[in-house]
């Protein structure tokens, strides 16, 4: 096959996982103008701590093993060998989950004064704990569907338990006046509903007696150096909230979750390619023009998630009126900052698809752990001085050196012709345009009409000069599928 119609096809499960994933998305934005009118940014402070300790204990009960299952599912068509893995994968993530649900209920009152310092937050993390066990279906669910390469059926799921999840907040939160504890009702339901989908879809093929230990060693071994990885990317992605309530306080907290959530705007196509592309990467990686698709998604992806960042990093202003209240209005800056930082997470992903197939994912856990540590000092010496937007300067820095190090040691080991200069030139160039453009139009302060023309005249300048980058490749059709 073809690296256009490779690239064609990467193209068709990507813009799928996309609109499922805008849909998922819709939820946060969604929700967003609901939340700000119901919740002060302390409230918002105290859900983002809470929300942001589920993240982390989500990585913590799949240990990496959706990378390793992804791996062993496609060394083998026998299907029998392949429940093998997938039931290993599911038993484990089920048992971990419980742990830490147990856990989290024991000591949620010694979390919430000494780790959080936040006495609210108590009665919430019981209800944060009740939803670990019941998101792992959800999460085997969308796995399974991807390696599949069952991407409709993918969408779908996510698509109306989003919905579900949006019609649950409103039930709860605006009708029913719960509070913060609804957002967790909500959750709870929905995820209730996943696991009967889970249930129902592979009801002839989940089964405990297919978990087996051998192969979890061989998934565990294989994961083990990506395990400090995955908890670093929690520290570089999401981390923030505690470095600021530590510096801060909650108020501030909320502000950077805001941020976070229109940032989240950047990720439609970011999280669509991820969904779609680590099966499509291994799936391909022994024909002939397997290096040349790589190194062409490298470049398409900077130019489409660099376009959209930068734009989310012009209209953060009046994406924020449109969707929050004026106490809200301050995470402008913030949101456009860590779009881009999705932007580098997405790099990341591609960089690492060298040394998966060489089956080394020694280098990939190692840059991670020295982000993590750039950036722990980073906010000790950026948020005690610009709050919230220290902190995600200190991300977009520090989840910088993943790909670049990444990169290194994959050329060496799996050498992949990529563009760099071109690739690097662009998001600079996005990064760049964005931080001035606003710079300059807070000094100048021009009539709002006139400050959307300006940020339109820099959109369509930053497009047209990734055309003059990539002309030679577009004229080839190297990087729209013909």
């Amino acid at each position: 096959m073809s690296s256009n119609l490779l690239l064609k096809r990467l193209g068709t499960e990507s813009l799928i996982y996309g609109m499922s994933g805008m849909l998922t998305r819709f939820v946060a934005v969604f929700l967003t103008p609901i939340y700000t009118r119901i919740f002060a940014p302390s409230d918002y402070g105290s859900l983002s701590l809470v929300t942001t300790l589920f993240a982390l204990l989500s990585i913590l009960l799949v240990l990496s093993l959706d990378n390793s299952a992804a791996r062993w599912f496609y060394d083998t068509d026998d299907e029998q060998d392949r429940r093998k893995t997938l039931n290993t994968f599911l038993w484990s993530c089920l048992g971990a989950s419980l742990i830490l649900a147990v856990s989290v209920f024991i000591f949620a009152d010694f979390i919430a004064e000494n780790i959080f310092r936040a006495p609210d937050t108590a009665s919430l993390l019981p209800l944060m704990a009740a939803n670990l066990p019941l998101s792992v279906f959800s999460v085997f669910v969308t796995t399974v569907l991807r390696m599949r390469r069952r991407a409709a059926a993918t969408g779908v799921f996510t698509v109306t338990t989003s919905l579900l999840n949006v019609g649950l907040n409103v039930l709860f939160v605006v009708f029913l006046e719960t509070g913060l504890p609804g957002i967790f009702y909500a959750q709870i339901l929905t995820s209730a509903v996943a696991v009967v989908w889970a249930i129902m879809l592979f009801r002839k093929e989940i089964s405990p007696f297919l978990f087996d230990g051998k192969r979890w060693a061989e998934m565990f071994f294989f994961s083990l150096p990506l395990i400090p990885g995955t908890l670093a990317f929690w520290v570089i992605n999401m981390s923030g909230a505690y470095f600021i309530q530590l510096f801060d306080r909650t108020h501030e907290v909320g502000l950077y979750q805001i941020g976070v959530n229109v940032a989240s705007m950047a990720a439609l196509v970011g999280g669509a390619f991820q969904m779609a592309w680590g099966p499509f990467a291994y799936s391909i990686h022994k024909q002939p023009d397997a290096g040349k698709v790589y190194s062409q998604v490298l470049l398409a992806f900077i130019a489409i998630t660099g376009s959209l960042s930068l734009g989310v990093m012009l209209f953060a202003p009046e994406i924020l009126v449109v969707l929050t209240q004026p106490a809200y209005y301050d995470a402008a800056f913030v949101a456009g900052l860590l779009a881009f930082n999705h932007v580098m997470i997405g790099v990341g992903f591609i960089a690492n698809i060298g040394p998966g197939i060489a089956k080394n994912n020694k280098a990939y856990g190692m840059a991670m752990l020295i982000s993590a540590g750039v950036l722990v000092g980073l906010n000790f010496l950026l948020i005690p001085r610009f709050g919230k937007e220290g902190a995600a300067v200190s991300i977009l820095i520090s989840q910088s050196i993943i790909p670049i190090a990444v990169f290194a040691h994959g050329q060496r080991i799996y050498p992949i012709p990529y563009k760099f200069a071109k690739a690097g030139l662009i998001f600079l160039l996005a990064l760049s345009m964005g931080i001035s453009s606003v710079v300059a139009l807070s000094q100048w302060q021009f009539h709002i009409a006139a400050a959307f023309g300006i940020k339109l005249l820099v959109l369509g300048a930053f497009a047209a000069i990734v055309y003059l980058l990539l002309k030679d490749e577009i004229n080839r059709g190297d990087l729209v599928p013909v």
